[in-house]
């Protein structure tokens, strides 16, 4: 008498060993994920930042465009926000001189848990003594600080 043996599929075991093998690979390959992404956003937060200070130095370099020197134009963040909020006047600036476009002219937004947690304080003023216009980091993990003439 002939059995045929029916081989469809698989067994339990061998299941269990397939879903045991792919949560050792995600419990190894999941850290490091989450490491990558956070990174990724730390880079685009410092761009962010970068691109506002840069806004700012243009700003002041420019000779077309007036700035009080009685003002200090800033741009904050609380810790524990997302967002980074930027000064009235410096707002206006920044739409009446096509520096940045509409939402990022008035406010931006943050994505690591670094830039979270920062308190930002950055501030474009006026030096009195030595007669030009600074951007200085007052907070944050940004280091910017450079003088720019007016």
């Amino acid at each position: 008498m002939n059995k045929k043996m029916n081989n469809k599929g698989f067994s339990l075991v061998e299941l269990i060993i397939v879903i045991a093998i792919m949560v050792v690979l995600i419990a190894v390959l999941a850290p490091q994920y989450l490491k990558y992404v956070e990174k990724s956003r730390v880079a685009s937060d410092q761009t962010t930042i970068v691109e506002y200070i840069d806004a700012m130095q243009v700003i002041a370099a420019d000779p077309d465009i007036t700035l009080d020197s009685g003002k200090t134009y800033s741009l904050t963040s609380a810790a524990t926000s997302d967002t980074i909020t930027v000064s009235g006047d410096l707002s206006t600036v920044f739409t009446t001189e096509g520096m940045l476009d509409g939402t990022a002219a008035t406010q931006g937004k943050v994505q690591s848990t670094a830039y979270k947690d920062a308190n930002l304080n950055i501030v474009l003023k006026y030096n009195t003594t030595s007669k030009v216009w600074e951007v200085i980091n007052n907070g944050g993990t940004v280091e910017v600080s450079g003088k720019i003439a007016p």
